[in-house]
């Protein structure tokens, strides 16, 4: 069932995952905490300042961004006891697909 959201812009909507996936060991020379989800949603990619369109990753792909340890990354909600998020295309760090 998909989402009753829409995400604009360069903007994606992700179902975080609890733990990273299997065989996945990546982590921040600073120490940050680094958070995985798997993209639900995404905007049409137009980059208003810079007037231009931007690759998204496709949906079904885990993304990975770093979270400092002060606050969350992203707008985050809740929708039937699953935590998502909303975040800006430049947070993410890496994007990849479960099964090649």
């Amino acid at each position: 069932m998909p989402l009753p959201y829409k995400v604009y812009g360069i903007n994606l909507m992700v179902k975080m995952l609890q733990e990273a996936p299997p065989d996945v060991d990546l982590h921040c020379p600073k120490g940050s905490p680094i958070k995985f989800g798997v993209v639900v949603g995404r905007g049409d990619g137009f980059d208003e300042a810079g007037a231009c369109f931007r690759e998204l990753p496709d949906f079904e792909t885990v993304v990975a961004f770093e979270e400092s340890v002060e606050g969350v990354e992203g707008h985050y909600f809740y929708f039937k006891n699953e935590e998502y998020r909303v975040l800006h295309l430049d947070a993410v760090i890496l994007s990849f697909r479960k099964n090649p």
